[in-house]
């Protein structure tokens, strides 16, 4: 019986020793890698050009540029910016031969093939890459005859000799890129959006030298909250540009407030001048402030 328990205790203690040897080596590996992530992002429906940040933690590593394909979970909740939709040239190589060529010679001239590209919205303030030679967000160029962008690539290349020094102290901003919030109704339950970059050959970190910095991927979120009562202009915001949304809405045809109880200011269950009244008063003669709205439809229809 002794000799079978020493056995026991043998074995426990070699499996233990491997285990240990297996999670010390995971833990190096982990070290051994830069880390990106996405911050958590709150929106209100409607909201436009909410800035989510890309964060990096580039541990030991000098990082010169990176290529990241971003998507999202829910389309039907979150878009990509667009700033703009502008027809840029590519240079396609088109063979010029006429039929086979002896010795294998080639028949190949470089032409410029005008193509739409979809620029999407990104700011570098207060980032890492605000000295980038290049920085750019853009869209598929086969979705530029829509309104909406639901996945871009992000290009980031930094000066020669100036890279993104090593540094110990953990996370820093990479670069913000924006994203509108979509018209939501109180019936939509599943207000979380999820973006992803996954590392591989759509994205990667490069070095100095143009080597590939292995990276692990941290998920990001966007919470599309509740609406804020009185922000008519859904811009997250209470201010002057609420009341003058709420005229334009009611007196020049414009658009619908995109959740229009928040635009029922004074919660009489219509948007119409008793809520641009109380805005004014909370915002510029110390009323009370606006309350939760219960809109049930367009005035006068």
């Amino acid at each position: 019986m002794m000799r079978t328990g020493v056995k026991r205790i043998a074995i426990l203690s070699a499996l233990t020793f491997i285990l240990l040897g297996l999670v010390a080596s995971q833990g190096a590996a982990q070290e051994d890698s830069a880390e990106v992530a996405i911050a958590f992002t709150p929106a209100y429906p409607g909201s436009e050009k909410v800035w989510a940040t890309v964060l990096l933690d580039n541990k030991g590593f000098y990082v010169s540029g990176f290529q990241f394909m971003i998507t999202v979970s829910h389309a039907d909740l979150v878009d990509f910016t667009t700033d703009s939709i502008v027809v840029d040239t590519i240079v396609v190589p088109i063979d010029t031969c006429t039929g086979p060529e002896p010795h294998g010679d080639t028949c190949y001239v470089d032409s410029l093939i005008p193509t739409p590209v979809r620029f999407c919205a990104i700011d570098t303030a207060g980032c890492l890459t605000n000295h980038f030679d290049l920085i750019e967000i853009h869209g598929d160029t086969a979705d530029t005859g829509s309104s909406e962008c639901n996945w871009v690539t992000a290009l980031g290349m930094a000066p020669y000799g100036e890279p993104i020094q090593p540094y110990a102290g953990g996370w820093r901003c990479l670069f913000k890129f924006g994203v509108d919030a979509a018209c939501l109704t109180d019936s939509t339950s599943d207000r979380t959006n999820s973006f992803y970059i996954t590392p591989g050959g759509n994205s990667f970190l490069s070095d100095q030298g143009g080597g590939l910095i292995p990276f692990r991927y941290w998920e990001g979120q966007m919470m599309v909250l509740d609406g804020l009562a009185g922000d008519a202009n859904a811009d997250s915001l209470v201010e002057l540009g609420d009341v003058i949304y709420v005229v334009e809405y009611l007196y020049r045809r414009g658009p619908v407030p995109c959740i229009p109880e928040s635009a029922d200011a004074n919660g009489s269950c219509e948007v119409e001048l008793g809520d641009i009244v109380h805005l004014i008063e909370y915002l510029f003669r110390g009323g009370p402030p606006p309350l939760e709205g219960c809109w049930y439809g367009n005035k006068g229809e």
